[in-house]
């Protein structure tokens, strides 16, 4: 994965806020460090030191198993 800090401050906390919630649908936090989510909702919802961690319900990755 490419590092982060190349990017602005706004934006990359943006990201980090957006992967550390539940995925929903398709989205993952592959797809959001990449930069595929940041003109929607997933990431934008984090922007302009909007949101917060608290309360974020944590990331739990799919049990393989299943």
């Amino acid at each position: 994965m490419e590092p982060l800090r190349h990017l602005d401050r706004d934006t990359r906390r943006a990201r980090l806020l957006a992967a550390r919630t539940r995925p929903v649908g398709g989205i993952n936090r592959r797809g959001i460090f990449t930069g595929h989510w940041d003109q929607g909702d997933v990431v934008r919802q984090f922007r302009g030191g909007n949101g917060s961690w608290l309360g974020l319900a944590t990331y739990v990755p799919r049990d393989p198993a299943t």
